[in-house]
């Protein structure tokens, strides 16, 4: 989800709001709970989808924010089959989903912080954690922050100290592509990435590697393993693959519905999860908005529109009916 959100928020003085929050933390951590071991049984009982609302968008660099009952709609139709969410922002409508979530009986959610630099975002990421203290588990702040090159390291490793400040019961992390946690040169990986993360939420996509093109389902899926299995032998810490799948479009590309639901066929057959970790369905439902909207960041890519499990109309697609039947 590649935007220019930041240019939108309001830009304050974090050390001021941090002090605030510090004033008011009680109540954030779920009773007699490590927040590590809540995000490990969730990992191990909880079946996670990366959401963003059907009735968000953001198109010329203007921000439609999504409404409530547009949220109400999404999740009405995605709890049948999941019962966790993974955010990407709690500004313009994503503050309103845990309560909704809340409502419909999802069980856990690791909620995004788009621009952590947002003095307004953050606020309010904690404050509907502090409402919904057992259902958010894990505060993910920035997407793709440093792939993007929209902060440097320092200032986001410092937002995250902040969210951890703020919220000291609930595990805190970040998500970047998988090679800023492998230790590889092309990254550039900060020394302390991984250590400053309470879980690792990577994103791990074959569509994106050089030797993509021409490839067989089996090898992309293997190298969604081997990346999870080195990761794992790397740190201790849990794991859950925030973004990873195939899109199902457009066909000129060679992406179809019946590919994108066999790679998940095999993914989630050589994957299952477990409380160390755990692989998220990418994503809910298709946003065919992104797929200009990335342009300035990652050039075009029109296969971002594709990504969902579920189209722009809110339909099943077959990688959705299998694992219905799994």
């Amino acid at each position: 989800m590649a935007t220019k959100l930041q240019k939108f928020f309001n830009r304050v003085g974090l050390a001021l709001y941090c002090l605030l929050c510090l004033a008011t933390a009680a109540g954030a951590e779920a009773p007699g709970m490590d927040k590590i071991a809540r995000v490990r049984d969730a990992l191990g009982d909880v079946r996670f989808i990366a959401y963003t609302p059907t009735t968000f968008s953001v198109i010329n660099d203007r921000i439609k924010a999504a409404t409530a009952t547009g949220i109400e709609q999404d999740l009405t139709r995605l709890r049948p089959d999941f019962s966790g969410l993974i955010t990407y922002s709690c500004a313009n409508g994503g503050e309103l989903v845990p309560e909704i979530a809340a409502r419909l009986g999802f069980r856990a959610i690791i909620l995004g912080i788009w621009d952590p630099t947002s003095a307004t975002e953050m606020a309010a990421a904690v404050t509907v954690t502090r409402r919904f203290p057992k259902l958010v588990i894990g505060i993910a702040v920035g997407n793709e922050t440093l792939l993007a090159k929209r902060l440097p390291w320092p200032v986001l490793r410092q937002a995250m100290a902040q969210a951890r400040s703020a919220l000291p019961g609930v595990a805190v992390t970040t998500s970047e592509p998988f090679h800023y946690y492998l230790g590889m040169a092309i990254a550039n990986e900060p020394p302390d990435f991984l250590a400053t993360q309470d879980f690792l939420l990577p994103n791990v996509h074959p569509v994106t590697q050089p030797w993509f093109a021409g490839s067989s389902l089996e090898t992309q899926v293997d190298f969604v393993v081997q990346v999870v299995t080195k990761l794992a032998a790397r740190t201790d810490k849990p794991i859950l693959v925030k973004e990873s799948g195939l899109p199902s479009g457009p066909a000129a590309l060679g992406f179809t519905p019946q590919r994108q639901a066999r790679f998940w066929r095999l993914l989630t057959t050589r994957l299952a999860p477990d409380r160390s970790r755990a692989i998220a369905f990418f994503e809910a439902f298709d946003q065919p908005w992104k797929a200009e909207n990335s342009r300035s960041e990652f050039g075009l890519h029109p296969e971002e529109g594709y990504w969902g499990l579920y189209d722009g109309q809110g339909r099943a697609k077959p990688a959705l009916l299998q694992l219905r039947k799994q």
